[in-house]
C-alpha cells in the first residue's frame, strides 16, 4: 500500500442555506419563520409515488434542535388523514402548491427557533408517498437573517480539466456588498446587489477554494466551495487478462476497469487513501475512451476495502461488477441485527451513495455436492421460494435448515426469488442495482453457497430468478448516465433507454441491442452459473427484452416480436455454450406462435393457470386445458404450468373468502381443503413441468394485496391442522407418482375432457395408464356416467381399493368435490390418511361424534349402529369405496340393527343422514 498520498483535492460537504432539489422551490428563495412561504413540490420527481395522485396532501414538522438536525420536534398533522389544513393546491398536471407562515403554523415558543422544515408528501390514506430520490425526507432550511446560498453551481465541490470553464453565481437574502473570492484574492465584486456572477477558467491544475461574501447592515454572510483541476487521464492499453470489474492479480495487487464510455476522468477512492481524490490514484483511459483502469499495489491480503469510482468529479459508483456492496442507508440495519457477522460500516461523512469492496486472498467455498443428477425439464417440480417470507428468520441460513422438508415433500427444484443486490432491506428483489452482489440481508455469499450446495446434496436443482429486463436508480449503469443522482437515464446512456420501450416497465429498461446490455446480460448469466452452481434461470419480465417500442399498447407489445426471438435466442445459445445442462425459463406470455419458437429452440415458459383455478376454487367449473402443451416430443414439452405464484392470488385466499357457501359452503376450510384437493390431482395429473409457489402445498391464504410487497407470516402452523396436512399428503404423493412413474412425465397418449363438471384426465404409457376423475359440481353426482379408458381392473391410489369396469361406460357416485386417481397397475397406497370421508353439505362445522358407535368391528352378517345423542331419525346408505351405492334405509331410534348379507367382504362406507346432519363412517365387513 502506497504509505504517502499528495493532496489535490478534499471532498467537502457543505450544507447550503436552502435545500436546493429538483422536487421542491420555495417562493420566496429564502425563506423566513415569520413571513408566508409557498413550496411548490414536483410530484414526478423523486420518489415519484404520488405521480398521477388525484390530491395530494404535506406532512411537515419543525426542527428547533439545530439548523443541521433532522428531528421533527414539532408536527401539526397526523399522518394518513383527511385533514383539510394539509391538503395542497394542483397547480397543473403533477405540480402542487402549499402555501404557509412557519411561524403560526407551527406556534413555536419564545424561547424556540424554526430553524428547518421537514416535509414528506402523501396521499388521502398515506398508501403512497413522495420523498427525495434517496428515499429520505426533504428540507427547506430557514434564514435566521442575512442570508446568501450559491445558486450556480449547486455542489460543494466541482472538477474540471484544464482548458474548462465553470459558471459562479450566487444570491443573498437582501441588496448589499457582495465579493467572490479565489484562493485568498478577490476576483469579482458588486456594491449594493443581491447577486453576483463570475466565469472560473482552469487554466492550471491545482485545488481553488471559492468564498462568496455579502455585507449588508452590519451582517455578514459567507459560504465556500472548492473546484479542483486536474490533468487529462493518462492514456494506455489495459493490461494483457484483464476483465471489466475487481482483478485479483495477486494477494497484494489489484486492477480495476470501469467501463464508462464517452467520461473524461476516473479516480479511485476509497478507504485506501482516506477518500481523497489524489493525481496518484486518477485512472488511465484506454485509446479508444470506453475504458478506464487503475492497478493497486501493497495491498494488504485478505483485508476488506471499500472503494467507488468518482467520474468526472461528479459522479460516485462503486463497481457495477463487485460481489459486495456498501451502502449508506441500509447497513446499518444488518449490522443491528448481526445478519451479516463483521459487516463493516458505511463510510460516513467519507463519501456518498453506495460503494463496493473488493479483498484479495479470499478463501474459497469448498463444494462438497458437485455430482448430483439433473431432472429432465419434464419432470422438474419447482418450489418458488422468497428467502425473506419462507422463514421468519429471513436469511439463506433459515432455508438450509428447512431443505429436509422440501425434500421429504419430492420436490426436485428449487427456485429463489431475486437475491442480487436490490434497493432497501425487504424487498421482492425485483429492484436490482448490483447484479453479481448477493444482498447482505439474507446472509454472506458463503451462506448462499452453502444453501445451494445442500441442495444438491438433496438431490435438488437450485434456480435462479434473474432480473435483466430492468435496474434500479441506484445502479451504476444507470448513475453514469442520467438526470441527477438517482433520474432517468440520458440519451447517451450506452445500456439503458430514457424511455422503456413497453408497458408495465419497472425501475429503467435495459436496451437489449446495445452491445454494452448484450456483454453485460451474457457475463451476468455465466456468472452466478459459474461461481455460485445455480443450474438454471427464470427470467422475469422476459417480453419486455425488445426495442420494439409498444409505448402503453400490451397488444402490439404481446404480438410476435422477430427481434425479441432473435435477442433471446442469442442469449440462450451463450448460456448454454458453456453451460449446456442450464434451465432457461421464461416468463414471457406472449403470442403463441412467439412462445412456440422458443420452447422448440429448447427454452421453458411460464403458463399462468392461476385466473381458472381460483375461479374453480370458488366453486365454479373451468376448462383448464391450455395448462397442457401437446407435443409428441417429451424433451419440448417447455410448458410450466402454475395454480399460483408469488404474483397471482392466492387459490385458498379465494376459496375461503369468496368461496360457495350453498349446497357445500366452501368457505369452512373443511370443504375449502377438498376443493383444493380436487384442484391439486387434477393439476398435477396433466403431464410436464410443474411448480408450486411457497406454502401452496398446505392451502396458505393470506391474502396478497393486503400489502402486496410486504412481509407475509409464514404460517408453519398450519401443519399441525389436520385438514391443511390432509392437503399437504395430497401434494406428496402426487409429486411421488410424477417421481417414480414415466406415464407423469413422458406419456403416450393424453386424453383431456375437462368441460363437464365431472373432468377427466387419461395417461397412457406402456407401464401404466392413469385415469383421474372428479366432480366439481357442488351437488351430489348420483350414478355419474365415466368413460373409462379401458374395461379391466382399476385401482384407485389414495384408498388402496379396486373397482371392475366391464364396458367403457362405468357409474360411479360423486360427493361434491370427490376424486379419484385410479391407475391400469396396483400402487402401494400412501401411508397417510388423504381423503375426507365425512363431507358436511351445508353447516358450517362437522356434526360431533361423540356418542356414535358401530360394532362389531369387523362386522360379519350385520352391523350395530349407536347415533349421538340428538341425532334423531335419519336415514342410512352404504356405499363402496368407489361411492357406488349398494344398500340404503332409514334409522327409526337411535339404536339399530342393519344387515349385512348381501355385501361381499371388503371396506365400505355408511353415511347417516337427515335434515341438520350428514355423518359418514367407514367399517369393514369380513
Amino acid at each position: 500500500m502506497k504509505a504517502t498520498f499528495t493532496l489535490l483535492l478534499l471532498w467537502v460537504i457543505v450544507l447550503l442555506p436552502v435545500a436546493v432539489q429538483a422536487q421542491i422551490t420555495t417562493d420566496p428563495e429564502f425563506p423566513r419563520a415569520n413571513a408566508p412561504l409557498t413550496i411548490r413540490y414536483d410530484a414526478t420527481q423523486g420518489t415519484s409515488g404520488l405521480q398521477g395522485a388525484d390530491q395530494v396532501y404535506v406532512h411537515l414538522g419543525a426542527v428547533i434542535a439545530g439548523p443541521n438536525s433532522t428531528s421533527w420536534e414539532i408536527v401539526p398533522f397526523d399522518w394518513g388523514q383527511d385533514i383539510e389544513e394539509a391538503r395542497m393546491t394542483r397547480v397543473e398536471g403533477d405540480i402542487w402548491e402549499y402555501e404557509l407562515t412557519p411561524n403560526e403554523l407551527f406556534e413555536p415558543s419564545s424561547e424556540q427557533t424554526i430553524y428547518r422544515i421537514g416535509l414528506v408528501f402523501r396521499n388521502r390514506d398515506g398508501s403512497r408517498e413522495g420523498k427525495t430520490e434517496t428515499n429520505q425526507d426533504f428540507f427547506i432550511n430557514l434564514s435566521q437573517g442575512f442570508d446568501l446560498q450559491f445558486t450556480e453551481p449547486t455542489r460543494s465541490t466541482v472538477m474540471l480539466e484544464i482548458g474548462d470553464s465553470q459558471n459562479i453565481s450566487f444570491s443573498t437574502s437582501d441588496e448589499g456588498d457582495l465579493s467572490l473570492e479565489i484562493n485568498g484574492s478577490v476576483v469579482a465584486s458588486e456594491a449594493n446587489s443581491s447577486s453576483l456572477d463570475y466565469t472560473f477558467i482552469a487554466t492550471e491544475s491545482g485545488n481553488f477554494d471559492v468564498v462568496a461574501k455579502a455585507v449588508a447592515n452590519g451582517e455578514t454572510a459567507e459560504r465556500s466551495m472548492r473546484i479542483s483541476v486536474v490533468a487529462e487521464s493518462p492514456r494506455g492499453d489495459l493490461p494483457i487478462g484483464t476483465r471489466k470489474g475487481i482483478n485479483y492479480n495477486s494477494d497484494t495487487e489489484v486492477t480495476f476497469v470501469l467501463e464508462a464510455p464517452g467520461k473524461k476522468n476516473v479516480f479511485l477512492i476509497g478507504d485506501f487513501n482516506d477518500w481523497q481524490v489524489d493525481p496518484d490514484y486518477q485512472m488511465t483511459m484506454t485509446p479508444d475512451g470506453e475504458m478506464f483502469w487503475f492497478t493497486l499495489t501493497d495491498v494488504e491480503p485478505g483485508r476488506e476495502y471499500i472503494f467507488q469510482y468518482l467520474v468526472d468529479g461528479d459522479i460516485r459508483i462503486g463497481d457495477p461488477y463487485a460481489d459486495k456492496t456498501s451502502d449508506p442507508f441500509h447497513d446499518q440495519e444488518i449490522i443491528d441485527q448481526n445478519r451479516y457477522p463483521g459487516l463493516l460500516p458505511f463510510p460516513d461523512g467519507q463519501t456518498e451513495f453506495q460503494a463496493t469492496y473488493f479483498q484479495t486472498a479470499q478463501q474459497p467455498y469448498e463444494w462438497k455436492h458437485l455430482n448430483y443428477e439433473k431432472p429432465a425439464p419434464e419432470e422438474l417440480v419447482i418450489y418458488e421460494l422468497l428467502v425473506r417470507d419462507f422463514d421468519d428468520r429471513r436469511t439463506y441460513k433459515a432455508v438450509t435448515e428447512r431443505l429436509d422438508y422440501l425434500q421429504d415433500l419430492g420436490i426436485n427444484a428449487l427456485e429463489l426469488m431475486p437475491i442480487k443486490e436490490f434497493e432497501g432491506n425487504l424487498s421482492w428483489g425485483y429492484n436490482p442495482s448490483f447484479f453479481f452482489a448477493p444482498d447482505k440481508f439474507y446472509g454472506t455469499k458463503n451462506d448462499l453457497k452453502e444453501l445451494i450446495d445442500e441442495a444438491h446434496k438433496r438431490g435438488m436443482v437450485v434456480l435462479l430468478d434473474m432480473v435483466l429486463n430492468h435496474a434500479f436508480g441506484q445502479s451504476p449503469f444507470v448513475r453514469l448516465y442520467n438526470d441527477g443522482d438517482y433520474g432517468a437515464p440520458t440519451e447517451d446512456n450506452p445500456w439503458l433507454n430514457r424511455v422503456a420501450r413497453h408497458p408495465f416497465n419497472v425501475g429503467y429498461d435495459f436496451n437489449h441491442e446495445s452491445p454494452y446490455t448484450r456483454e453485460f446480460v451474457d457475463s451476468v448469466n455465466n456468472y452466478w452459473l459459474t461461481e455460485y452452481k445455480f443450474d438454471g434461470y427464470r427470467f422475469d419480465l422476459s417480453k419486455g427484452f425488445t426495442q420494439v417500442n409498444s409505448g402503453d399498447d400490451v397488444g402490439l407489445w404481446s404480438q410476435l416480436d422477430e427481434s425479441r426471438i432473435e435477442i433471446w435466442k442469442h442469449i440462450y445459445d451463450r448460456i448454454k455454450a458453456n453451460h449446456p445442462d442450464a434451465y432457461v425459463i421464461l416468463e414471457h406470455f406472449a403470442d403463441n406462435s412467439e412462445e412456440t419458437i422458443l420452447a422448440d429452440y429448447g427454452m421453458m415458459l411460464w403458463g399462468n393457470i392461476n385466473h381458472p383455478f381460483r375461479e374453480m376454487g370458488r366453486g365454479l367449473s373451468r376448462n383448464f386445458n391450455g395448462a397442457y402443451y401437446e407435443t409428441r416430443n417429451w424433451s419440448k414439452n417447455h410448458l410450466i404450468a402454475y395454480m399460483e405464484s408469488h404474483d397471482e392470488e392466492r387459490v385458498m385466499f379465494e376459496t375461503l373468502t369468496r368461496g360457495a357457501t350453498s349446497p357445500v359452503n366452501l368457505r369452512n376450510l373443511t370443504h375449502a381443503v377438498n376443493r383444493k384437493q380436487l384442484l391439486t390431482a387434477f393439476y398435477f395429473g396433466i403431464p410436464g413441468p410443474k411448480m408450486i409457489w411457497q406454502f401452496g402445498e398446505f392451502g396458505y391464504d393470506v391474502e396478497l394485496n393486503d400489502d402486496r410487497l410486504g412481509i407475509k407470516p409464514t404460517k408453519w402452523e398450519y401443519l399441525d391442522d389436520e385438514d391443511r396436512l390432509r392437503l399437504y399428503y395430497l401434494y406428496r404423493a402426487m409429486i411421488r407418482l410424477k417421481d417414480q412413474h414415466e406415464v407423469f412425465n413422458r406419456p403416450e397418449e393424453v386424453n383431456l375432457s375437462l368441460n363437464g363438471l365431472i373432468k377427466t384426465i387419461s395417461l397412457k404409457h406402456t407401464d401404466m395408464d392413469v385415469f383421474v376423475v372428479g366432480n366439481f359440481g357442488l351437488e351430489d353426482a348420483e350414478q355419474a356416467s365415466v368413460n373409462f379408458p379401458s374395461s379391466g381392473v382399476w385401482y384407485d391410489y389414495l384408498s388402496g381399493e379396486q373397482i371392475s369396469v366391464g364396458g367403457s361406460i362405468y357409474r360411479l357416485d360423486f360427493a361434491p368435490n370427490q376424486f379419484h386417481i385410479f391407475t391400469s397397475v396396483p400402487l402401494e397406497k400412501p401411508e397417510e390418511e388423504i381423503l375426507f370421508n365425512d363431507p358436511i353439505l351445508s353447516v358450517e362445522e362437522k356434526p360431533s361424534l361423540e356418542g356414535l358407535k358401530l360394532y362389531p368391528v369387523p362386522a360379519s352378517n350385520s352391523l350395530n349402529i349407536e347415533l349421538p345423542n340428538g341425532f334423531g331419525q335419519a336415514n342410512y346408505r352404504i356405499m363402496d369405496v368407489t361411492g357406488q351405492m349398494l344398500q340404503e334405509g332409514s334409522l327409526e331410534s337411535e339404536f339399530v340393527n342393519v344387515g349385512l348379507q348381501s355385501i361381499r367382504p371388503g371396506v365400505y362406507v355408511i353415511e347417516m343422514y337427515n335434515s341438520n346432519n350428514v355423518v359418514r363412517k367407514r367399517f369393514v365387513k369380513e
